[in-house]
């Protein structure tokens, strides 16, 4: 082709037809500049092509990621209502003094309550997506600024946690203090194989101590507090899989 248009050039100056030669290699740059704008366009179309098929990869991985976690925290959620219900009539108790409930009654009451969440949701495809700069490549802002609100929320819980925990530690070491753990772990499926213990019970005297019932208050104000931020991750996150499920399709 570049030969065949060599040819063209030399006849028309051979001719001495020098105003045609200017008309021609006019045209001949305007071929070359259309060619290459066609280049470019398809170069860009290809690009277009590739991110939009790393945004989709993104979108499904994100997705499972939090489905995944969402079954996890659906799980931590229903285990914490026992605790915090069970607390709950521990207070109630307490409060009205109205005790009709026997020792190994007892025994399975705090055995409800004898639980703190231990969430780790797993969060690689979210920090690959940070560190590589794939968020920006997002196309939906309402997903980006979930995301964000996610983070957040979690960093919430994340500061609540430690108190929960000491408070819970505060909570099981009065009943390791004045009653007996072993008989709580001897309802437990994992320990099962214990017996209770003959030489401690849980009476049903706690009921009047004064301090059984602000370790149990105690551990009641955080549960309900850690509640309140699993309830509003687990919002926030519905959000994100139904955001992704319609960006992917």
């Amino acid at each position: 082709m570049i030969k065949f248009f060599r040819k063209i050039r030399q006849r028309l100056l051979t001719e001495n037809k020098f105003s045609k030669y200017l008309l021609y290699a006019f045209g001949e740059i305007i071929l070359v500049v259309i060619g290459i704008l066609i280049a470019l366009q398809i170069n860009n179309w290809n690009q277009g092509r590739i991110v939009k098929e790393q945004n989709q990869i993104i979108l499904q991985n994100l997705n499972k990621e939090f489905s995944e976690n969402l079954i996890e925290l659906n799980s931590i959620v229903n285990r914490l209502d026992d605790v915090i219900e069970g607390l709950d009539t521990l207070l109630t108790t307490m409060r009205t003094q109205e005790i009709t409930i026997t020792e190994s009654e007892f025994d399975q009451l705090l055995n409800t309550t004898f639980w703190m969440p231990n969430w780790s949701p797993s969060s690689f495809v979210l920090a690959e997506i940070k560190n590589s700069g794939g968020l920006s490549k997002l196309n939906s802002n309402n997903l980006k600024i979930l995301l964000f609100n996610w983070e957040r929320e979690f960093d919430n819980l994340d500061n609540n946690k430690d108190m929960f925990q000491q408070y819970g530690a505060e909570y099981i070491e009065f009943i390791a203090k004045y009653g007996s753990v072993r008989n709580i772990d001897a309802l437990t499926e994992s320990t099962k194989s214990l017996q209770k213990s003959s030489v401690a019970k849980n009476s049903l005297e706690l009921f009047k101590n004064p301090e059984f019932e602000n370790r149990v208050d105690n551990f009641y104000f955080l549960a309900v507090r850690s509640k309140s931020h699993f309830i509003s991750l687990r919002a926030i996150m519905k959000d994100i899989i139904e955001e992704s499920n319609l960006e992917i399709n």
